[in-house]
């Protein structure tokens, strides 16, 4: 069977419709999700809350390390290019701290969890809690 121009036609716009049907039309462009912009960067991050200078919104740990006095977490923003301490599992009071070879920041839980003030985290640097008990240097 030899198919025309017109019944070529009525079956591109049978599948047009069939497309509009069942919902399957190209997928329409969405709202990007705004983006934070941080507070400092670099060595202007010292001994500022990472949370204040949305430091906290692409933040990740880099390495953890555990003791019966809790668990010290160094944490680093790319945005920021900064790190600083977290300690959960701890008790209130508790001395904690984040330091590189140029830097040092020690803070203290408030209550089970708590995170430092920053460190320019242009270097290597680590967490740590009493006893010396540290992440490794990163």
């Amino acid at each position: 069977m030899k198919r025309t121009n017109r019944t070529a036609r009525v079956l591109l716009g049978l599948a047009a419709a069939a497309t509009a049907l069942t919902g399957l039309a190209a997928p329409t462009a969405s709202a990007a999700t705004p983006q934070v912009t941080a507070g400092c960067y670099g060595s202007s991050c010292a001994d500022k809350d990472p949370v204040d200078m949305a430091c906290s919104t692409d933040a990740y740990t880099v390495d953890s390390a555990s003791s019966a006095l809790g668990t010290v977490e160094l944490r680093y923003s790319p945005s920021c290019k900064a790190n600083w301490a977290r300690i959960y599992d701890a008790s209130y009071g508790q001395v904690f701290w984040v330091e590189s070879q140029n830097d040092f920041v020690q803070w203290h839980a408030q209550g089970a969890t708590g995170y430092s003030d920053m460190i320019d985290g242009s270097g290597p640097a680590r967490a740590c809690i009493p006893s010396y008990t540290c992440t490794v240097w990163h």
